[in-house]
């Protein structure tokens, strides 16, 4: 009777982890592209490359997901020579989703482009206490967006790149990143369309499942 009890209870604590009774988090896939309203050639010393993300898995919950991807900026060589550049250039850069639809897309983050580029001759670095900073706006904003499965909302925030100082070369880049934070996803559709990320409950019966499967083997080979 025992053993009979063993395997029924291998077979629903199995039944339940595969089918998800014990409850999962919907992960949804991010995609995306960056662009920018100004121009790609900010300055003479500094260059724009847009970037692109693409099936960034978020789970529910308050973590966040990084984005690593959200274009690159150049130092170039000016030409000429004694080249001084001031820069102080408003930014723009706006990230569009392609997945999901995000009611707020694109979304605009401006960004100051402070510091000053000193350079003379042929040198191949900015000159002595320079400094020339990429400095986006970082408040943090909630959009909305929509699938085929559901709806719910997220935070998108960006940070700041590296600055460049006297030690920068000329062709070094630094890549804009950003994370997505605290998303909710509500079903309304066929959830099954949306990958499943196991929570705790459904692993922690799995594996009661199988502790008693190995348990009723070793029994069996005595």
């Amino acid at each position: 009777m025992k053993r009979k009890t063993r395997t029924i209870t291998l077979a629903l604590s199995l039944l339940i982890a595969v089918l998800g009774f014990g409850g999962t988090a919907q992960a949804i896939s991010f995609s995306g592209n960056t662009a920018t309203s100004a121009p790609t050639t900010i300055d003479t010393f500094l260059t724009y490359t847009s970037g692109s993300f693409a099936n960034v898995d978020v789970a529910p919950g308050p973590g966040s997901t990084s984005l690593t991807d959200l274009g690159q900026f150049t130092l170039t060589v000016c030409s000429g020579n004694n080249c001084v550049e001031n820069f102080n250039t408003d930014f723009i850069l706006k990230i569009t989703f392609t997945d999901p639809s995000v009611a707020e897309s694109p979304a605009q983050f401006t960004a100051d482009i402070s510091g000053t580029i000193s350079r003379s001759g042929n040198s191949s670095n900015i000159g002595n206490n320079s400094l020339l900073t990429i400095d986006f706006d970082n408040t943090i904003q909630t959009l909305n967006y929509t699938t085929l499965s559901g709806f719910g909302s997220f935070d998108l925030s960006v940070n700041d790149p590296v600055s460049y100082d006297a030690t920068s070369q000329f062709g070094d880049t630094r890549t804009v990143t950003g994370q997505i934070s605290n998303l909710t996803f509500t079903c309304v559709g066929n959830c099954r369309e949306v990958a499943a990320v196991p929570e705790p409950s459904t692993l922690l019966l799995l594996g009661a499942g199988l502790i008693v499967f190995v348990r009723q083997m070793r029994s069996k080979s005595k």
